[in-house]
């Protein structure tokens, strides 16, 4: 009997072990989904922005309230502020003011232990020029914008002259 119970616990950490290797087979193929699915958001709207700096398909003029993104309470959880700022910039699809940035992103979820959390943004946002560019049109108070969507002409704004004069260089002695 002694030998049958030996079988019957050799056969049950082979399964152990199996079942082992399959739970860590499973969170591998998880965390590279998570991160294929990530890249491919990424990717897409990066198309998008090559289509609309190509020509070949307009930005959208209308903007949708935020309400109609179906957004969990912890859209943002766990990203960081840059991050959770440019993932937000191009679901909404056009540039919106730092207020309204911040309160996308704690509605979110987004946590910070700043003190002032729109500082906090605003400084890790002007840490990425690649991501982010400021737009501020006169007599407005300035936008955050993406760097690969169309660069927001104002209409006060004149277009820098082509036909200049180069400064000519003297030595003062």
């Amino acid at each position: 009997m002694e030998n049958t119970d030996n079988h019957f616990q050799l056969a049950l950490k082979a399964a152990d072990l199996k079942i082992e290797a399959i739970e860590s087979e499973h969170h591998t193929l998880q965390l590279t989904l998570s991160k294929l699915i990530s890249d491919r958001t990424v990717l897409l709207s990066t198309r998008k922005a090559l289509l609309i700096q190509l020509g070949e398909l307009h930005p959208q003029t209308n903007s949708l309230p935020e309400v109609n993104f179906a957004r969990s309470k912890n859209h943002f959880k766990g990203m960081g502020q840059a991050a959770a700022a440019r993932k937000h910039l191009t679901e909404v699809g056009h540039s919106q003011t730092h207020a309204e940035v911040l309160e996308a992103l704690l509605k979110g979820n987004f946590k910070t232990h700043s003190k002032r959390p729109s500082d906090s943004l605003r400084m890790a946002m002007q840490k990425r020029p690649d991501w982010f560019r400021w737009v501020k049109r006169p007599g407005d108070h300035g936008r955050w914008g993406l760097v690969e969507w169309p660069a927001e002409d104002s209409p006060n704004t004149t277009a820098p002259s082509t036909n200049f004069d180069p400064p000519t260089l003297s030595l003062v002695q």
